[in-house]
């Protein structure tokens, strides 16, 4: 191994490290928020409201956030936005005995999800400098790793301490974890990430050119269009797998946990063998079978008889959903040119939210009105066909250009 190839393993792992350690920082104030909340208020409402919050930076500065990542130095803005992340935490420490908790709950998730907002593209689209474009598909799975690793040490940290009592232990603790992410930023050495083409605009005509960038690319519109509506439609699962546990199966809630740990499982273990892999993934076929698979475990699901047969299906789902997330990304990472990269995974973000708050929207009066069983058929179905466009797209990618030259690698 040359001194090139350590220096660019070192600083993926340092970058992984850092998504893993400020994503576990952004789940952990999160779920701690969410138990402060309805603890607090008693309100399932206020609680909805707090995780609608969340979602609502990305949708609204997306765009904007998209274009600064094009604008300046990703790394910069990485370090930049976990400083201000561990600033806010210890603003909300030091109001926290003065102000109602239920105010500073809010203005603290507020702050920390809005400045996620601009970290996320940033580090999506610096990933390809650091990385390679032959590694991208490994290096986006260790990501999903340490991000499924962080949605399971976030929660569980948090439900130990949340409350009025443990919320400044909270605040304290996420602060600490923005801290240490940005100093294994700030050692990253040979990917400066600025942009390395093109005049700056206003942040408005900027990002409205980002837009107009991803529409013209019918690749880049495929993939963004079927991770939109994949999206969207798979919120019955996320909201009917609860009903269908004990309603269906009749079984304890407890068992729907355990499904929830099964789908984790499949999701981290198809992360390490993408990981091993690596360049030998083709992204778009990889990508599309992928759509088929979700589509198929959540017919399966929807259809189970048992437990034993339920947490199958929700297993092979974990691992679909992985394998979907790796090659899309990558796929997007290598379509962009580097000078709208931020942008289009800023504008893949925003896209996910919204389609994430349509498809909650959604997905309860649809498993009301027609049932649980019919509403996974029916999202199922949405599924598979959304891959329809992704196989099609792949298929004559490789007939027109070999592998190599498509990002199909």
């Amino acid at each position: 191994m040359d001194g090139a190839e350590a220096a660019s393993r070192t600083g993926l792992v340092k970058l992984v490290l850092a998504q893993g350690i400020s994503a576990s920082g952004d789940t952990f104030l999160l779920t701690a928020a969410s138990i402060a909340i309805f603890r607090e208020t008693g309100s399932p409402t206020a609680v909805s409201l707090l995780l609608g919050l969340a979602a609502v930076p990305t949708v609204l500065l997306g765009p904007f956030a998209g274009a600064v990542a094009d604008w300046y130095s990703r790394l910069r803005i990485m370090i930049a936005a976990d400083l201000l992340s561990a600033a806010a935490c210890l603003a909300g420490l030091a109001i926290l005995p003065f102000a109602p908790l239920t105010a500073t709950v809010f203005l603290s998730v507020g702050m920390v999800y809005s400045l996620s907002t601009f970290y996320r593209p940033a580090a999506q689209a610096l990933l390809p400098a650091i990385a390679g474009s032959g590694q991208l598909g490994r290096a986006n799975s260790a990501l999903r790793l340490a991000t499924s690793l962080a949605s399971i040490i976030g929660p569980a940290g948090a439900g130990l301490i949340a409350g009025r009592s443990g919320f400044s232990l909270v605040l304290l603790l996420n602060g600490a974890s923005f801290l240490a992410s940005a100093g294994l930023v700030a050692l990253i050495r040979g990917a400066g990430g600025t942009l390395a083409s093109g005049a700056r605009h206003s942040p408005l005509a900027d990002a409205l050119a980002g837009l107009e960038y991803a529409r013209k690319s019918h690749r880049i519109r495929i993939v963004i269009s079927a991770i939109g509506l994949t999206i969207m439609v798979g919120t019955v699962v996320n909201a009917g797998t609860l009903p269908l546990v004990s309603r269906e199966l009749d079984l304890s809630a407890s068992r729907y946990g355990a499904l929830l740990a099964v789908e984790g499982a499949g999701a981290m273990c198809l992360a390490v063998v993408f990981m091993v892999l690596g360049p030998r993934l083709k992204l778009l076929t990889t990508g599309a079978g992928a759509l088929l698979a979700v589509g198929a475990s959540t017919l399966a699901l929807g259809s189970a008889p048992g437990f034993l047969f339920a947490a199958a299906a929700i297993a092979v789902q974990g691992m679909s959903v992985v394998a979907l997330q790796v090659a899309f990304a990558s796929y997007l990472q290598q379509e962009a040119a580097d000078a709208f990269r931020g942008r289009v995974m800023a504008l893949t973000s925003m896209v996910a939210s919204v389609a994430g708050i349509l498809g909650f929207a959604a997905a309860g009066p649809l498993i009301d009105a027609i049932g649980v069983r019919e509403a996974f058929a029916v999202a199922g179905g949405l599924i598979c066909l959304a891959s329809i466009p992704v196989i099609t797209l792949a298929w004559t990618t490789a007939r027109l250009r070999p592998a190599a030259e498509t990002g199909d690698v």
